[in-house]
Parts: structure tokens; sequence; C-alpha cells
């Protein structure tokens, strides 16, 4: 539920009594309520930035006049949106708030009771169920605002919603298409069913083999290795999910499955459909439709200036393009929801630079218990209560930073530009060392545990390139603390050149205003876009990068 367009702009709306930066308006100026263009949202949060957060919260509605670039129509949104969070503040209750915007000083709940299509009313009841859920909060401390936002943020990782997804009593008659996933299954629940994606990779899925087996023998009355038990019980749970399926059906069962992959390779049915005999009327397709591009994905950007990105910033495009038009285009976002892990992981962060900013890493371990202790504690850790196992994890991982590099003379490191047409890369490494035979390391750090995928990326590939221009006998390697180990990179001719592509492409998409989101159950709640991503305001955005 709270993926859906118009509850994320009502959760939006909440944010901006909270939020210094206002991203909220990200997700409002797309709106009918307090429509703003793309560029008028882009000079509200220059000027937010530019002020660095004097104003708390969302006064500083009160008195936008010396916003520079923004239109009259952008006056006029912000004197509504002004007049609709009047006499509410960042302590704000989010229930009344919300009730009030809904029911008098906004349209959105007129619409909704006047509207007669099915699209609509579905909003109305994403609306009601978000109310139901804001009304119903557990006690807690801090500001009941961000306490509602920080929650909805742990409900969606945690797939927590389900809840919220069922329609009320009151909608169930809604004469409409009801999209659900197999796991909610009644038997018999419709008079039609519509069952899709069944090929051969799809239904049954082969899932991936388990991270932490259970030994060999422990499962009772199982033959065979621990293995072949996850396989076997796999192979019928799949079964079992295809029965519940096709039993939901009252009168019509429907079944779909693509023939032909994107790239034009043929694409196996599931086995599944060979079972049901005779009775299963076959026959081929060709959509008369195709389906159109989202309008959301492509922005009206007129950009000045030449692009210039660092590597880890051209990896991030790489990971979610939409993200990274927030961060680096927009300039809102920066870091995700900190946990006291990834606190922990920010102050090993901060002693590494250190040492490599030149502070003696030769000054015994107290000092070095010391000075992990302080960026601990500079991170709000030092009364939590699993302080001692991080603090070990840090010191871990700061010790082995330290082995790491022995025997080798430390440069300072420096930038690296690579250019491509009229875009450029800067790669700066995390360290460079001189070995003892005079030949140059270049390093990039990472606290965090080594992906499978990383010496693919086109960050690594970035580096590598790099390195080669700088000093074309380098050695490039990639250190992680967490795994304790280095790694060397040694990428093809070939390899690199596919990157270098990649790398010009990226920026190609970038000054065409390419920007698709990649939705992930897993790291999107955790963005600091999250309740923005979505349509964007209408208009050119005009910006100097």
């Amino acid at each position: 539920m709270f993926e859906r367009p118009e509850v994320k702009a009502l959760l939006a709306l909440l944010s901006v009594l909270t939020d210094r930066r206002a991203m909220g308006l990200v997700g409002i100026g797309g709106g009918p309520d307090f429509p703003m263009t793309l560029s008028d949202v882009a000079a509200v949060l220059d000027h937010l930035r530019d002020a660095n957060g004097e104003r708390v919260g969302a006064a500083w509605l009160q008195d936008p006049g010396d916003v520079r670039g923004l239109s009259p129509e952008g006056h006029a949104a912000l004197a509504g949106l002004a007049r609709a969070l009047d006499g509410f503040d960042r302590s704000a209750s989010p229930w009344v708030v919300l009730a009030t915007l809904l029911l008098d000083r906004t349209r959105i709940a007129a619409r909704i009771a006047v509207a007669t299509g099915a699209a609509e009313r579905t909003r109305g009841i994403a609306v009601w169920q978000l109310l139901n859920f804001v009304r119903a909060q557990p006690p807690g401390g801090g500001l009941p605002i961000t306490r509602l936002l920080d929650r909805v943020r742990r409900l969606s990782r945690l797939g927590d919603d389900r809840d919220l997804r069922q329609l009320p009593a009151a909608a169930q008659g809604l004469d409409a298409v009801r999209l659900m996933t197999i796991h909610a299954a009644k038997g018999l629940e419709f008079p039609v069913v519509h069952l899709t994606d069944l090929n051969a990779d799809t239904l049954p899925r082969t899932p991936p083999a388990p991270t932490c087996p259970p030994p060999d023998g422990m499962v009772a009355g199982a033959a065979g290795d621990a293995l072949t038990v996850f396989r076997r019980g796999q192979a019928e749970e799949q079964e079992c999910l295809f029965y519940v399926a096709l039993s939901r059906a009252r009168d019509r069962l429907f079944l779909y499955a693509p023939t032909r992959k994107s790239n034009g390779q043929g694409r196996a049915l599931s086995p599944f459909l060979d079972r049901l005999g005779a009775g299963l009327a076959r026959r081929h397709e060709v959509p008369a439709r195709s389906v159109p591009p989202s309008v959301a994905d492509v922005v009206e950007f007129a950009l000045e200036g030449a692009l210039t990105f660092s590597e880890s910033q051209i990896e991030l495009y790489e990971t979610c393009p939409r993200r990274f038009f927030y961060t680096h285009i927009l300039r809102v976002g920066g870091r995700r929801t900190p946990t006291p892990y990834t606190q922990m992981h920010e102050a090993v962060r901060a002693v590494v630079r250190g040492i490599v900013g030149g502070d003696d890493p030769a000054e015994g371990p107290t000092a070095l218990e010391q000075r992990v202790d302080a960026a601990l504690a500079a991170q709000g850790l030092e009364a939590h209560g699993y302080l001692d196992d991080y603090r070990a994890l840090a010191l871990g991982m700061v010790g082995y930073f330290l082995s790491s590099r022995q025997g080798h003379r430390p440069e300072a490191p420096e930038d690296i530009v690579l250019a491509f047409g009229e875009g450029r890369v800067v790669v700066r490494p995390d360290e460079v060392l001189v070995r003892p035979d005079g030949g140059r390391t270049l390093r990039r750090v990472r606290t965090g545990h080594r992906r499978s995928s990383e010496e693919k990326d086109v960050g690594t590939a970035a580096f590598v390139l790099a390195a080669r221009r700088a000093s074309p006998s380098a050695v490039v390697e990639l250190v992680h603390l967490a795994d304790q180990t280095t790694r060397p990179v040694s990428l093809s001719d070939r390899e690199v050149k596919n990157r270098e592509e990649r790398m010009v492409g990226i920026l190609d998409e970038i000054r065409r205003g390419r920007f698709p989101a990649e939705p992930s159950p897993r790291t999107c709640p955790g963005c600091p876009a999250f309740f923005i991503c979505g349509p964007l305001p209408s208009g050119t955005l005009r910006k100097k990068v």
C-alpha cells in the first residue's frame, strides 16, 4: 500500500513539516492541489539548501518570497501549501494533520467522493486504509510524524503491511480487477482468474541453494543429503502453489505464458501445463499493442555545462538511476536511513580516512582504541546496548586495515580525470601505497562485505581505467574490511572497453534525462527518497551540473 502514489503524496505532505530540506515537494508538486513545475521545485530545494536549515520544519513556508527563480505559479502553490499547513509544526499529530488536510483544507476527499471510476475509487480505499493505519499508532518517544514515517519504512522493509493490503468490508463489492499474489488465495474465490507467467523459469521456480543448509541427516524421515531434501521440498511447494492458483477460479481460468524473451530467444513453457490434459485449450496470441514507456522515467532536462561525476556517482546511476537523479541532480536525499550497524561502519570509515590523511597509525593499541571509541561516540553509539560487539568489530576492521598496508609507503591520493567527449568521470583512490619495489598500488577500501558482482561494476572499471592512465604498472586492489580480504583486480582489455562504453552510455542517458527507478523491496524502504519516488512534476528542469 505504501507504494501507491496517493499514499506517498500524503506521506510527503507530512514530511514537509519535519524535513528542513522539504524533499516532499518533489512528490507534492505533481498533484492537483499544489501544482509546481520541476524548475520551481528545484528552485525551492536550492534555496533551502543554501539556507542550511536555518528555519526548522515548514517555517520557511510563511515567507517564501526570497526564493530566486520561482514562477508566479510556484508562489501560488507555496502560498496554498502554507495555508493548508497553517497551525501545524513538527510536533503535530499525523492523524490530525491528514484529517484536516483531506476534509477541510484540500479537495482530495471531495474528488474521491464524487468519482465513479474504479481507479479513483481504489485511490479512496488506499487513503481510507492509510488513515486507519495512522490513527492507531503505538506510543513512543520523539516527533510523532518522524516516528510514523520510520515505522512505514520498517513495515515496508519487513513486508509486514499485509493487513493493510486487504480490502475493507465496505469495498468488497467493488467492480474491478484485483491483482493478488498466489499466496493470498482462497478456493473458488473469483468467477474468473487470469494466471500469468507460466514459464519453466517462473513456475516452478528454482530457488538458489540455502546459504546455511541443515546438516545431512538432520531432517527426520528425509532421504538424501541436505541439498537434495531442500530441492525436493521446494518442488513440492511449487506444485502446491500451482494448485492453489488454479483452485481460485469458479467458472473460467486463463493461463498466460510468453514464448519469446525480449531479446528474441525462445522461452519454455511450465511443465505443469502438461499435467492439465486435453481439456486445456491452447492458442497463440500476438499482442495488438506494445507496452508504452513510462513517462515517469524521462525528465525534460536542459543541461548547462559539461557533465562531471565521480566514479561512485556513476556507480549509483547503474544501481538506481532515479536515486542518482534525486541525489546528484536535484541534490536532495543524502544517505540512507542509518542503523546502529551502519553507524558503526561510518565510524570505521572516519578512522580509516584519518589514517590515510596522515594521522600516525603507529601510536600504539591504546591510542588506536581511543580513536575508535571517539568515532563510535561521534556516531551516537557510546550508550548502545551492543557497544562492546560493535567496538570489537570496528577494532578488527581497523586492525586489518593497518596490517594490510605494512611494508608500504603511503602517498596522498589525488584525483584522476577520465574524459569521454563532453563528459568526465573523476576517480579518487581511497589509498595509494608505494611497494618496496617502487611500484604503486591503488586501493578502494570498503568497510562492508565483498559483492560477487563488484569487480564487474562500472565504478570498479572506472577505477581500473584511471589507474592504468595514471600509472600503467600500478596494481589495483579492492579491500573489504568486514571480510578482512584484499583482492587484486585485473580486467581484460575487452572487459575494460565494454565498461568504458557503458560509462559513455550512462553519461548519454543522463544528458537525455533518462532516470528510471529500480524498485527493490530490500533497499527502497531505506532510501532517503522513499516517500517521493514516483511521477515527477511537469516542466523542463534547467540545471548546471
